[in-house]
């Protein structure tokens, strides 16, 4: 079967799709990625054919400190970015994906995966990141997780229906502009009932509820296994080696206005809770801190290699993030920036494995030194180890690839 997944997101949010795609490949599809043209030579490198769509999620997310912006605002900054390159983007998605037989997406990239499929009259299949799906009573919307208690299933339900809107607000005018080019309707056609749909995080994160029916799977976190056979440099074995496990500190593609700021006022956090740092620079989230003795500052390095070896995590909430954390098994402390990182953020400490989140905007080294004594606590870290074993034991991407085989049989697209 020739699938054609398709990515439109920043690095974090594109990996697990990388390990979906090469989970694929070793069942013996053939695969291949649109994605953004700055994360296509990642990909092509692991041999996943890559169709590189005009733009840079990095650009984005960098401009004017889109993390510090309000949600009004950082949509329409998004949204005046897709529009700018979406017809390109379009033309280059049908020019490379034209002979795939199955399309599949989640929020980033269900807007040209939708709209390929039907222009193509091929089959889609959801795959998602977040708990997008019908409405339920068991856990809020990703996008509005604080419900009042007194509202009860209802407002649950209606949490997840704003949820919707804010997904069709942000990527709606990119999808019709989309659709326009390649002749199709404006709304996308209805879900083909039978077709599955599949969550690439933990049940124990969050279980897939009744009101979802038998199509819709949560498989388990798809897991970029980097940390396989990866040399640490010379520096960073030293750091370890030379004191108790560090805190490691990086918040991802969440570059904000101030980034020397922030990363002063976590080392000071983390100095005064009687801690050592690892600072994950990333894509300049945190700058001007140098190298001390009690802190090291790295670009980026595996997440499953390095985790293990930290005392605790201090990161932005994002999905992958928060799976990569909470698969370490260590405690975490979620600083969310926006979108669905307070959801994975209240996640974290429903199950005990971390402290409260600190939303950025209200984030102070006091508060944060508060944090991490909290998650030294041996019940934490007990806790986080224990979370940490069973989703260990959980073959994500294998049970995401079971339900892409029986599709395959299904339509006879072997």
């Amino acid at each position: 079967m020739r699938v054609a997944i398709v990515a439109l997101d920043t690095r974090g949010g594109v990996q697990p799709y990388l390990a979906l795609a090469l989970g694929l490949r070793a069942a013996g599809h053939d695969v291949r990625m649109a994605v953004h043209a700055d994360a296509a030579p990642d990909i092509a490198a692991r041999g996943i054919t890559t169709v590189p769509l005009t733009g840079q999620a990095e650009e984005t997310v960098r401009e004017v400190g889109a993390a510090d912006l309000n949600p009004v605002a950082r949509q329409r900054l998004m949204r005046r970015t897709m529009r700018e390159v979406v017809v390109e983007q379009a033309r280059q998605a049908l020019g490379g994906c034209a002979d795939a037989d199955l399309f599949t997406a989640g929020v980033g990239g269900s807007g040209f995966g939708t709209a390929l499929a039907e222009r193509l009259n091929r089959p889609f299949v959801e795959a998602h990141l977040q708990p997008i799906g019908p409405p339920t009573a068991l856990f809020p919307g990703p996008l509005l997780p604080q419900v009042p208690r007194w509202t009860g299933g209802a407002g649950m339900r209606l949490s997840h229906r704003v949820t919707a809107l804010g997904v069709r607000a942000l990527t709606g005018p990119g999808t019709k502009q989309v659709r326009a080019l390649y002749g199709l309707p404006p709304r996308p056609a209805a879900r083909e009932p039978g077709l599955p749909a599949v969550y690439g995080y933990s049940p124990i994160v969050v279980p897939a509820p009744p009101e979802w029916g038998p199509d819709r799977h949560v498989t388990g976190y798809w897991t970029l296994r980097d940390g396989d056979g990866w040399t640490p440099p010379a520096e960073l074995a030293a750091f370890l080696d030379a004191g108790p496990p560090p805190v490691c500190v990086g918040f991802g593609s969440m570059v904000g206005k101030d980034p020397a700021g922030l990363a002063a006022l976590v080392v000071d956090a983390v100095r005064r809770s009687g801690g050592r740092a690892i600072l994950l620079s990333g894509w300049g989230g945190l700058a001007g801190v140098g190298d001390a003795d009690d802190v090291l500052v790295l670009d980026q390095a595996p997440h499953d290699w390095l985790l293990p070896r930290c005392a605790a995590v201090v990161h932005h909430g994002g999905a992958g993030t928060t799976g990569a954390a909470l698969r370490a098994g260590v405690p975490a402390v979620v600083v969310p920036f926006g979108a669905d990182q307070p959801f994975w953020g209240a996640r974290v400490a429903a199950l005990g494995t971390g402290p409260q989140p600190i939303p950025r905007k209200r984030l102070t080294a006091t508060g944060l030194v508060h944090a991490l004594r909290t998650a030294a606590e041996p019940a934490m870290r007990h806790r986080a180890a224990e979370v940490g074993e069973r989703i260990r034991a959980e073959d994500g991407v294998g049970a995401a690839v079971a339900w892409y085989d029986a599709v395959a049989d299904r339509l006879n697209l072997s």
